[in-house]
């Protein structure tokens, strides 16, 4: 049998990665079709755990503007937006609302956001207990940009029915009410949101932006046909300054050596000291 190879390698000179070569590294074949989309440091830490600290760009080191081995941040920040301007919809975990008060998942490049014209992609939310807020702007698109979706429980259901009575009783009514599916008892059923996302919204492209329990379960059920990787060129070590451990950018799941998936080299970009690389999995039970 021959050996598997890579199908593109890619160096990208300029941090500000053109739209063509976006285009042709993160080309994809086949639909519908579920990537995962994360920046890690070399030691594989996905979140900093740290207060004040939202994450995918400390890890990136997008926050050191004058280091030249920090570049790369940049091209994994053009990356990021691509994946929300070519997706039908972007599934993310509420932690992320929490941490980041302005996250919407939209490009803010322009070249990025005219891939956008004439679509109206979905922006859906995971949360088990409910507890977001429904005035975060995901929720509230102020041109109608986007379809904003949750996924809950019954139980938070309950709880997001209850703050948006609140909210219309003191008159500070959401300007777009989120379409609300509870899809699970005790925890969401990704499978049946990702179902929703498909079938109801006619999704063919889907980016999961995690976080790492979200990432963890929908590699666990198997939704997943593709990680899309930044490795950063930092080293963080595994303890917060609290001594809590730093997760990956899966977790809360188990797998054994007989059935851990696998995962085929589809692409590999260079961009300064960044390494970008694309995955194909191969689930094995």
């Amino acid at each position: 049998m021959p050996s598997a190879m890579v199908r593109t390698v890619e160096l990208f000179e300029d941090p500000n990665v053109p739209l063509a070569q976006l285009s042709e590294f993160y080309k994809v074949e086949g639909s519908p079709h579920t990537y995962l989309m994360f920046v890690t440091t070399i030691d594989g830490v996905a979140v900093p755990l740290e207060s004040g600290q939202r994450g995918g760009s400390e890890i990136a080191l997008r926050h050191l503007k004058n280091n030249p081995i920090a570049a790369g941040g940049l091209a994994d920040n053009r990356a990021l937006q691509y994946g929300w301007a070519t997706a039908d919809a972007v599934l993310g975990g509420a932690g992320i609302l929490r941490d980041n008060p302005a996250a919407t998942w939209y490009p803010r490049d322009k070249d990025l956001q005219d891939l956008l014209r004439g679509r109206k992609p979905v922006r859906a939310v995971v949360t088990g207990s409910g507890e977001v807020d429904l005035r975060h702007p995901v929720f509230n698109p102020q041109k109608g940009q986007w379809k904003p979706v949750v996924f809950t429980t019954r139980k938070g259901e309950g709880k997001l029915k209850n703050q948006a009575k609140r909210l219309k009783a003191n008159r500070d009514n959401p300007l777009q009410p989120p379409e609300t599916y509870a899809v699970g008892d005790t925890s969401v059923d990704l499978a049946k949101a990702v179902g929703i996302l498909k079938r109801d919204y006619r999704t063919k492209l889907l980016d999961i932006q995690g976080g790492p329990i979200l990432a963890g379960g929908a590699v666990k059920a198997m939704l997943v046909d593709e990680v899309r990787l930044t490795v950063s060129p930092q080293i963080m070590g595994d303890l917060n300054s609290e001594g809590r451990r730093r997760p990956g950018f899966v977790t809360g799941i188990h797998f054994g050596l007989e059935d851990s998936p696998l995962a085929e080299l589809e692409a590999l970009g260079v961009s300064g000291s960044h390494i970008f690389l694309r995955y194909l999995m191969n689930y094995r039970n």
